[in-house]
């Protein structure tokens, strides 16, 4: 469960890595070129300002890194799950034009989607990318995380609406 969860992260994500590297680079850019004037003030020395810029390069690095297990794994997945998982995640096509365009029902698509879903998560995890792993390796990435957060809110609170619409219905049987 929390694997899928990281699924929709990963995927809703995917689309700010590159900006977000930039970024970096940019600031990284800006941190060197007035360093001069950082080292004017008491606690940013030469040592405070490069180990700002290593940290914001092993971000930079995990973002890179992140986009290119992003890929892989869909290159592992079925050719058409991966373009239902582009179309949805990384284009932002809204789904009723994806049903349009391959002429197929929405809730036909949401089980589509569901299952594309479902075979990323599979081989997240068949490449060890498993809910701790994710966890450890983006931890300095507190944007992302809180996006994982929103995600497992949404689903909790759907999975506790589903719960109580069964409970309700049960007790109109009884």
């Amino acid at each position: 469960m929390k694997e899928n969860c990281w699924t929709k992260t990963l995927l809703e994500t995917y689309r700010y890595l590159e900006n977000i590297a930039g970024a970096i680079d940019k600031i990284v850019m800006k941190t060197a070129l007035n360093s001069f004037h950082f080292c004017r003030e008491e606690n940013n020395n030469v040592y405070n300002i490069s180990n700002k810029i290593i940290d914001l390069a092993d971000r930079k690095v995990t973002l890179i890194n992140l986009k290119i297990i992003i890929d892989n794994v869909l290159m592992e997945i079925p050719e058409s799950d991966a373009k239902l998982l582009i179309e949805r995640y990384f284009e932002n096509v809204k789904c009723r034009v994806m049903a349009e365009k391959l002429n197929v029902s929405m809730r036909t698509l949401f089980r589509k989607l569901t299952s594309a879903e479902n075979n990323f998560t599979k081989k997240l995890v068949a490449n060890g990318y498993t809910d701790a792993r994710l966890n450890s390796f983006l931890k300095k990435e507190k944007w992302i995380l809180n996006f994982y957060d929103q995600v497992a809110n949404k689903d909790e609170n759907l999975n506790m609406r589903t719960d109580l619409a069964y409970q309700t219905k049960i007790l109109e049987l009884v």
